[in-house]
This record gives C-alpha cells, sequence and structure tokens, in this order.
C-alpha cells in the first residue's frame, strides 16, 4: 500500500496566512471601536462622582458671577408616601438654572444620566454649563431670549453604584417595593418595571451581575397624567391594575414611585419648557448594509402615541405645532452633525416606540418638543471610550438649537429633514466579536 503523508505547512507561513486572514476580515463598523473586550478592564477614572459633580457645580455657579443659579430640586431614596426622616433623602438631584420661566422666553429643559450607566451626557452637560456661564458676548445676548435649565444627573444612586468594592454604575434607582406603605395589599405586584434582585448587563454584555439593590426603571415611572400620585387613587382600583398583566405594562404611564419621577416632574411643571431634551446611550449600529459607519447617535421627535389614562378617562396626544417643532429640533441637531462624510454625520432615527412611560413620551403628551440624543455605549460595553467624540455630539446640536431658539431660524427648518433620516437598522449586537 502506498503511504500518503499529510502536507505540512511551515510555522512562519501558517502564521503570515492567519495574520492576512484576520488583516483582510471585513470591519463590523467604520470606525471599528475601540471596544471593551470581555476581559478587558473597564476605565471609568474620567467620569464625575456624585461629590466630584456637586463641587464642580458648585464652583461653575461662583464663577459665574450671577448668570448660574444652582438649587437642589429633590432628594432621591423617597417612599412615594413621603421621606419617613432626613436620613432617607437619599442623595440630592440638581437643577442649574440660566434665566427664569419667563413665558416670553423660549424655555429649554435638559435631563441627563436618567440610567446611571449612562454618564457621558451628563459630561457634556457640565461643559455646556461651563460655556453657558462664561459671560462671552454672544452666550448673554443668547440667553437674554433663552431660558435653559439642566438637570445633569438624575439617577445618582445609580451612578454610583458599587459592586464587590469597584464602582458599578447601573440603569436602576435604589428603592424597595414596599406596596403596604402606601395602603396596598400586602403581595400587590411591583410596577413592571421594577427590578426586584438588583441585578445588571455584566461587561460587555457578557451575562448579568446581581449587585443586590432594588430599584426601579426611572425612565418608565412617569406618566401624561402630571399630578397622578398613586398613594392618592382608589387602593382597590390600583391594586387589581398592577395584578394584571394586561394593564401593568409598557403601554400604559408609570406610577410615579421614585422621588426622581417627581422631582423631574416638578421642575417640568415649573419651567413648562417648549423644548425637552433627555440625553440617552443605546447599543452600536451601522447606518446600513452599504453604509458602515458606526452610528454615534440615534434621534427622536415622537414616543408616544395619544393616550387614555385608565384612571381618569383624561385623553392626551401630542399637539400638531409641538410635533412639528419636535421634528424641527431634531432636523437641526442632524444638519449640525454632518461634517462630510464623517462618522459624527452617521445619524438614525431611534426605532418607532410608543411609550408614554417615559419622561420624553409623558412631556410631549404635556406640549413640550422633545429631542431623544441616544448616544451609542454604555459603561459596561464602552466605558470612557470615546468620550471625546460623544461629548461632541450632545454638545454641538444643543449650541446650535440654543442659538436657533433665540433669533428665531429654528423656524426654518424643515421637518421633512427629520423625516429622512435613516431609520434605526443594522445592530451589532455584540461589538467583541467583530472578527
Amino acid at each position: 500500500m502506498k503511504k500518503i503523508s499529510k502536507a505540512v505547512i511551515p510555522a512562519a507561513l501558517a502564521l503570515s496566512m492567519v495574520a492576512s486572514t484576520t488583516a483582510f476580515a471585513d470591519p463590523q463598523s467604520n470606525p471599528n471601536g475601540p471596544y471593551i473586550e470581555n476581559e478587558q478592564n473597564i476605565s471609568l477614572s474620567s467620569y464625575m462622582s456624585n461629590e466630584e459633580l456637586f463641587k464642580k457645580l458648585q464652583n461653575l455657579e461662583a464663577q459665574s458671577k450671577g448668570k448660574m443659579k444652582l438649587e437642589i430640586a429633590g432628594y432621591s431614596n423617597q417612599s412615594p408616601d413621603g421621606y419617613q426622616t432626613e436620613a432617607d433623602k437619599g442623595e440630592p438631584l440638581y437643577v442649574v438654572k440660566f434665566g427664569d420661566a419667563d413665558p416670553n422666553k423660549k424655555r429649554v429643559l435638559i435631563t441627563t444620566q436618567i440610567h446611571g450607566n449612562e454618564q457621558i451626557g451628563t459630561e457634556a452637560a457640565i461643559d455646556i454649563i461651563q460655556k453657558l456661564s462664561s459671560g462671552a458676548k454672544d452666550v448673554n445676548e443668547m440667553l437674554d431670549k433663552v431660558s435653559i435649565w439642566i438637570m445633569p444627573r438624575i439617577n445618582p444612586e445609580g451612578a454610583d453604584n458599587l459592586y464587590e468594592g469597584k464602582w458599578y454604575p447601573t440603569r436602576y434607582t435604589h428603592q424597595t417595593w414596599l406596596p403596604e406603605n402606601i395602603d396596598l395589599p400586602e403581595g400587590t405586584a411591583a410596577p413592571w418595571y421594577y427590578n426586584s434582585d438588583g441585578s445588571e448587563r455584566a461587561q460587555n454584555n457578557n451575562g448579568r451581575v446581581v449587585y443586590g439593590i432594588p430599584g426601579y426603571d426611572q425612565n418608565r415611572d412617569y406618566n401624561p397624567n402630571l399630578n397622578f400620585r398613586v398613594e392618592d387613587q382608589d387602593k382597590a382600583e390600583v391594586a387589581g391594575f398592577l395584578n394584571s398583566r394586561a394593564t401593568n405594562n409598557s403601554n400604559y404611564g408609570g406610577f410615579f414611585v421614585t422621588a426622581e419621577s417627581r422631582t423631574v416632574t416638578s421642575v417640568f411643571q415649573d419651567l413648562q419648557p417648549d423644548v425637552y431634551v433627555d440625553v440617552h446611550h443605546r447599543g452600536f449600529n451601522t447606518v446600513s448594509d452599504e453604509d458602515n459607519r458606526s452610528v454615534p447617535m440615534q434621534l427622536a421627535a415622537v414616543v408616544a402615541d395619544p393616550y387614555t389614562d385608565p384612571f381618569t378617562g383624561q385623553q392626551y396626544e401630542v399637539d400638531e405645532d409641538v410635533l412639528k417643532l419636535g421634528k424641527q429640533v431634531n432636523a437641526l441637531a442632524s444638519q449640525t452633525l454632518q461634517r462630510g462624510f464623517s462618522h459624527y454625520g452617521a445619524v438614525q432615527k431611534y426605532p418607532d416606540v410608543n411609550l408614554p412611560g417615559t419622561a420624553l413620551g409623558a412631556f410631549a403628551l404635556n406640549d413640550a418638543a422633545i429631542m431623544l440624543m441616544e448616544i451609542k455605549g454604555q459603561s459596561q460595553t464602552l466605558g470612557q471610550k470615546q468620550a471625546g467624540m460623544l461629548k461632541e455630539t450632545v454638545k454641538a446640536p444643543l449650541y446650535d438649537l440654543f442659538n436657533a431658539l433665540a433669533d428665531g431660524s429654528i423656524d426654518e427648518v424643515d421637518p421633512a429633514v427629520y423625516d429622512a433620516i435613516p431609520e434605526a437598522s443594522n445592530s451589532i449586537s455584540d461589538p467583541s466579536t467583530r472578527d
């Protein structure tokens, strides 16, 4: 029998073949990273802790020569029926005010870090506050016509969460569902957005970690009825609503069980803004099958359908003029980011949703034009990488928005520009598998 020998590839040639395969593999996106690998240590050192944020805001107020006013609008960790003791107040919720609630001025409310693991919006907000308090002539002229209130971190406990002694920002607030505290029957189901075991996505979405502190997704706790308070409702009716999966879901408004959502809503009611901007983070996308630019920002002017309050029967819908302004605001943001065929301009619309329990949804149904800004990546998937570029995608559109409201040029923006923004598509589910 003839002996058949196996072909042997020299080691050097084999290595070069592997290297070539990797080098010529099509990237998932452009730019293709940087991403957090599964076992890589995540650095968050450039982001501010709650204490550092407070000190920064205090310094900016002192330097502003009266232009900026810093207030504590409320505190986190409040039970639905009020603070039990002074110690229960939790962390302060700050509001930075440039101007008052003058109905003769255009008014803008901006919130960031409604989810504790979405940090870059807060860092961008601080840069904006610093610019607005600078005393520059053009800024002062703009502020003569526009009032801007900024809440730069509305989930302070999730933002400063610790896990096994390390800084581990989480999506959720810190609070326990205790129905008996508001005279609901023991065992009444919690609102659907309650995280009972305190768990969060692990690094690079590699499973989950249980950090053991229950809480809520604050951005589902809002309600189009801005005066709704769960403790003031008919208890049997509320219990029946919560105990039914047909009603305890995202199609309905939230229950205002968190101090954070109540506080933000009270600020909204005080200012009655023309425009409300909420800055979030999300996952990763490319623009399309033909355009593999990595999407730095998704925008949305609509997040809620017409709504009927299940307890009062009151109807809410987005006013036609409010919707037009919302589209103009988002269109302007998209136009601002078009810088040739660059990464900045790879903007998409956020997926079509109906979420009346979000801050954006509830406020849009109460006559505020809205802009949802969804930056790519979160603490577990991007850390602080690309923070400078992503801050720019927030700051540049907001500066242009302030000036367009001040000089009236926002009225000249074509709403059809918003309609033409590419729809959300081409999700990259796990950036670390790009090879």
